[in-house]
């Protein structure tokens, strides 16, 4: 009977934790849909930074494209990771979890990497707000700004990610894997929802 009670109290405490994180999830996926919707309203209704004219300047963008496109094969390669780490964790494999999460870790930190390379590039070229070359331009001026406005937001929810995955992690030395496999699963959640804001993220800010 007590270990019934108590199977009962994991599965309540379970399913709590799973609603509250789909609801967070949501309050998110409410901020980035705010933003990204006034983003694509803004180039609606501007014909001199419209949606189907790639606003960058032909200088400098195919190397800033090459970059996007490997962060883009970084977090999508992360999201694979997690997975694994998850599948591990529940079939409990510990050494197993560990090692997928550490690939998930390195592979976050290498996007925050690459991000930060290309930033030094735009701002060596002049992309960014308030640079001679966005004052020539109202059209590119507004984009840079949403441009640096989005990917920063999303830069801080990598590293909140990463922050969450390597408290999964460090938390899975000596923890039940049953344990292991419940904080993965939430880890997992919110790291795959931050990998899909940027495959909406890539192409909006691109490659249209």
């Amino acid at each position: 009977m007590e270990a019934a009670i108590t199977a009962n109290a994991d599965w309540r405490e379970d399913e709590g934790g799973k609603v509250g994180l789909w609801l967070f999830i949501l309050s998110e996926i409410l901020l980035f849909g705010a933003f990204l919707a006034s983003y694509v309203g803004t180039r609606l209704g501007n014909p001199e930074c419209a949606l189907g004219v790639v606003v960058w300047p032909e200088a400098g963008h195919l190397p800033g494209l090459a970059m996007a496109a490997a962060n883009t094969v970084i977090l999508l390669t992360s999201s694979y990771t997690m997975v694994r780490a998850i599948s591990r964790a529940e079939r409990g494999d510990r050494a197993g979890f560990r090692n997928n999460m550490i690939a998930t870790i390195v592979l976050g930190l290498g996007f925050l990497v690459v991000k930060s390379a290309e930033y030094a590039f735009k701002v060596s070229h002049g992309y960014y707000p308030g640079s001679d070359l966005a004052k020539a331009s109202p059209g590119l001026s507004i984009f840079l700004s949403y441009y640096y406005m989005l990917t920063i937001l999303h830069g801080l929810h990598i590293v909140a990610g990463l922050v969450w995955n390597g408290v999964a992690f460090y938390a899975s030395a000596d923890a039940p894997m049953p344990a292991v496999a419940r904080r993965a699963e939430y880890a997992g959640l919110y790291w795959h929802f931050v990998d899909v804001v940027w495959v909406f993220l890539f192409p909006l800010l691109y490659l249209i």
